[in-house]
């Protein structure tokens, strides 16, 4: 619309009749600067060529749109940039035509000639693409702020877009003026012209979206749309009056050479798009900027890489972590995030008593279906929305054992609500696994409708399990998901799996766990045993700790107040806003100031009565950051079974790591006394008497321990370290963090 009040303006200073006072003479034929009229044939050819250019500029926007997402992030402020920075070249260039060529008569050249410059515009952004990250990093080095960070989110689209749209903004003008010197009525001109434009861009947003993205990813989709500019360039630059001058031949032969050239463009870094500047620049700039980018993703190997139809998708391999990565962001891996992908698809199918059917929406790595497929069910459907996804889940086949070649397992490559709309199935469990909800679009995965068609879905008994991300989410914003959640799953309970991620397990009626039965199913299960041994977690009791609040607790969390609903979706403006936040702690803390009750409710409780019971819980408590508490269970354990080594070596290392150094070298002796060849016993009496500024006792401990176990990196690094200090005088430092936090994960 911008394009056509612009072009009108020029069809008018075309189209006007002069007298001969302003009649230009005769043309020079050596005056290069003025056009010939172009004959009814080669009009018609740029009209013709428009529509061809409008399926270009669209192509353009959504290979741009994808690119950007890789830098300035998928909000819907980050959407809202670009399409300020791609109307504003159009409606600029339209502009800039009418200003500048607006008294001249246009001809079938003189769009060969904007084709020309959207074509190698577009090849130099291209070219140039890959540094865009640091020129985010450059600005987010200024300020992390929202308004600062949605001007800049501008200002970065505005520099890739700009340059071509500059020159697809005055194609039209250019298009209607070229027409109009053959059509006596201006508005049937620009009709017809823009009927020609609009079914372009219609063909150039299908084919872009549905083909070329998907088959030749985003940079080779935009080497199509900047041969097809310098092609359609040349074939115009042809075109009458001949002979051809010697500019019009240059033109000509540049953009031959140019489209020729183009499928020889270097393609671009696949660490540098997938690092996700947007979501992990302030970590980027603490370590450096852009060389810790470079450094981080190409420290590792880049296992997979594609632009799917829907979202880019990596598969990166760093030290002994395998992550995957979704527009740049981290969705899913073998390191930090295991507890919450492994506790996602136990915690609902041993909270029901007899389940046969569950369905996943995100499949994310599969390890959360892998999990889901160790227990008894018939059949397992999962929606997921990008066929990368299902493609690079093959990367975590060693943990989730190959899950989607399970005879039960069902893929459907579909939206989770789309697919919940489609299918008549009923199932007993409902896990969903969106990513962020400050992603344009996901916010709708967290309403009032979505948990609706959720319930309606579920079978009597049935239980949904919601993933929450508490990092990165203002604290009103976690509690109107959990009021969201409550209005349609009244009783509700909340789980921790780390210090920011959360789940929410809802069901229509209160939810009793069955002791005796998460007890068997773990002795029977070889593959259950083993998903807990990943997270730490040696006996059955330990998914018990990653419990915080109950149903009366979790009711009284999130208070009156505003409800996540699809005609507004506050969700999908307010969290973007805290992208830049670390409210990790902040929502942990608040979500624990509830906490009225240490378990669930359940039958059987006498399971628990054990040292196993209680050492058990206490792990799950320790995994998720409550320290105290594990510690109270871990002498709980020693109550009933003084000799249990396992909580004598955990409660020592949780007593070193909440500074009580002496409570840890009294567990650390007696757990010596049992095991005298324990070279961990050995070490944490080592460190603790360190920390009690006993510097010979330590070393005497900590050798006895390398000599117990020479391999262990831990223990050299220790004896040297007290060595280099004895010898030195330095004063004792205490141990380091490293040692006590690999204590506590084992």
């Amino acid at each position: 619309a911008l394009a056509i009040s612009y072009s009108r303006a020029s069809r008018v200073t075309v189209a006007a009749p002069r007298d001969a006072r302003d009649s230009p003479g005769p043309a020079d034929p050596d005056a290069e600067a003025v056009e010939q009229p172009s004959p009814p044939s080669w009009a018609w050819l740029a009209v013709a060529a428009l529509g061809v250019s409008g399926a270009v500029s669209m192509v353009y926007e959504v290979a741009w749109t994808r690119a950007l997402s890789l830098v300035i992030g998928s909000s819907t402020y980050a959407f809202t940039a670009m399409l300020i920075a791609f109307l504003l070249g159009i409606a600029g260039g339209s502009a800039l035509y009418s200003l500048l060529w607006g008294l001249r008569t246009a001809s079938a050249a003189t769009f060969g000639w904007l084709q020309a410059g959207a074509g190698l515009a577009t090849a130099l952004t291209v070219l140039l693409f890959e540094q865009m990250p640091a020129l985010f990093l450059a600005g987010l080095a200024r300020s992390d702020s929202p308004a600062f960070v949605q001007l800049l989110q501008v200002s970065v689209s505005a520099a890739a877009l700009l340059p071509s749209t500059l020159f697809i903004g005055a194609t039209f003008p250019c298009a209607v003026a070229v027409a109009a010197g053959e059509i006596s009525r201006a508005g049937h001109t620009v009709g017809r012209v823009y009927a020609v434009n609009t079914a372009g861009a219609i063909a150039g947003a299908m084919l872009g979206g549905f083909a070329l993205v998907p088959f030749l990813g985003v940079h080779g989709s935009l080497k199509v749309g900047v041969a097809v500019n310098l092609l359609l360039a040349a074939a115009l630059l042809a075109t009458p009056p001949y002979p051809l001058r010697a500019w019009r031949w240059a033109g000509l032969t540049v953009a031959l050479i140019g489209a020729l050239a183009m499928p020889l463009a270097p393609p671009w870094d696949h660490g540098v798009m997938a690092s996700g500047p947007a979501i992990y620049g302030k970590s980027y700039l603490r370590e450096g900027g852009v060389p810790a980018l470079r450094k981080v993703m190409r420290g590792g190997e880049m296992l997979y890489y594609r632009d799917g139809p829907s979202a880019t998708v990596a598969v990166h391999r760093q030290g002994e972590r395998i992550v995957l990565r979704v527009n740049g962001k981290t969705d899913a891996s073998t390191g930090g995030d295991m507890p919450t992908q492994l506790i996602s698809g136990h915690l609902p199918l041993l909270a029901h008593p007899e389940p046969r059917t569950a369905l996943i929406i995100g499949l994310g790595s599969g390890i959360t279906a892998g999990a889901v497929a160790r227990h008894p069910v018939e059949r397992i459907d999962i929606a997921e929305i990008e066929p990368g996804v299902v493609e690079a889940s093959r990367f975590f086949a060693h943990v989730h054992d190959d899950v989607l070649r399970d005879r039960r397992v069902r893929t459907a490559i579909a939206d989770g609500r789309n697919f919940l709309l489609t299918t008549r199935e009923r199932y007993d469990v409902i896990i969903s696994e969106p990513s962020n909800p400050w992603i344009s679009g996901l916010a709708s995965l967290f309403s009032v409708e979505f948990f609706q068609l959720a319930r309606e879905h579920l079978r009597a008994g049935g239980l949904m399990l919601q993933w929450v991300q508490g990092y990165n989410l203002e604290p009103d914003d976690l509690r109107m998901v959990v009021r969201t959640f409550r209005s349609v799953f009244p009783a509700t309970s909340i789980w921790q799996t780390s210090g920011g991620d959360f789940l929410l397990l809802g069901a229509a009626e209160p939810v009793r766990i069955d002791l005796a039965r998460v007890k068997a199913r773990h002795e029977k299960s070889p593959g259950l045993r083993r998903d807990f041994e990943r997270i730490g977690l040696p006996v059955w009791s330990g998914i018990l700790g990653y419990f915080v609040l109950g149903e009366a607790d979790a009711e009284r969390l999130p208070g009156a107040g505003p409800l996540n609903t699809d005609d507004r979706l506050p969700l999908e403006f307010s969290a973007p806003r805290a992208l830049h936040l670390d409210t990790t702690r902040q929502n942990a803390g608040l979500i624990r100031s509830f906490r009225s009750v240490g378990l669930p409710p359940v039958t059987a409780e006498s399971e628990l009565a054990t040292a196993d019971g209680w050492y058990g819980l206490g792990l799950g408590l320790l995994r998720r950051g409550s320290s105290d508490e594990a510690l109270a269970h871990f002498r709980r354990a020693l109550e009933l079974s003084p000799d249990h080594a396992l909580s004598l070596l955990q409660a020592s290392a949780t007593s070193l790591n909440v500074g009580r150094p002496a409570d840890a070298l009294s567990l650390a002796k007696r757990a010596i006394q049992r095991q005298p060849r324990s070279a961990e016993a050995l070490l944490l009496a080592g460190l603790a008497a360190e920390r009690l500024h006993s510097r010979s006792e330590a070393l005497g401990f900590l050798e006895r321990a390398a000599t117990l176990a020479p391999e262990d990196a831990r223990i050299r690094r220790a004896v040297a370290r007290l060595q280099l200090a004895e010898l030195r005088g330095d004063a004792p430092s205490g141990p380091e963090e490293d040692y006590l936090a690999d204590l506590l994960g084992r």
